[in-house]
């Protein structure tokens, strides 16, 4: 687990250390790999998870996915992936910014969120999802 915070910061610092903490941002890369499996994992153990790092807690609830089907058509899911297999998945998530909630959606590549968000929330809540990693 060290390792991957360490990993994690490292790249976070590489792809973002230069912009300023309170610049709001639709879209950050995904900084670790592990990002996507632990929220799936979590999502099929509970509703509503919460992922702390520092004074933050973020409640995540799974919204939906989409998937490309057998015949070239994307189909939107709302029930959970059986696998990684999938074009982008969704979740509601509260703890960015104060009551209100926020649409984050993961790509092969990509965290977006709507609205955007600032840079360090965005860069803190991969960071929750690291540090609390799978529930047991």
């Amino acid at each position: 687990m060290v390792d991957e915070i360490s990993s994690f910061e490292k790249e976070a610092n590489k792809n973002y250390g230069k912009l300023s903490e309170s610049f709001p941002k639709g879209s950050i890369n995904i900084l670790s790999p592990d990002i996507l499996n632990i929220l799936i994992t979590n999502a099929g153990k509970s509703n509503n998870i919460d992922y702390k790092s520092g004074d933050t807690t973020y409640t995540v609830t799974f919204s939906s996915y989409t998937k490309l089907d057998k015949d070239g058509m994307v189909g939107v899911y709302s029930d959970l992936p059986e696998d990684l297999d999938i074009r982008e998945i969704t979740f509601i998530v509260t703890g960015f910014h104060a009551k209100w909630d926020t649409e984050v959606t993961f790509s092969k590549e990509y965290m977006s969120v709507m609205p955007d968000r600032e840079l360090k929330h965005l860069i803190n809540f991969q960071r929750a999802i690291l540090k609390t990693g799978i529930i047991k």
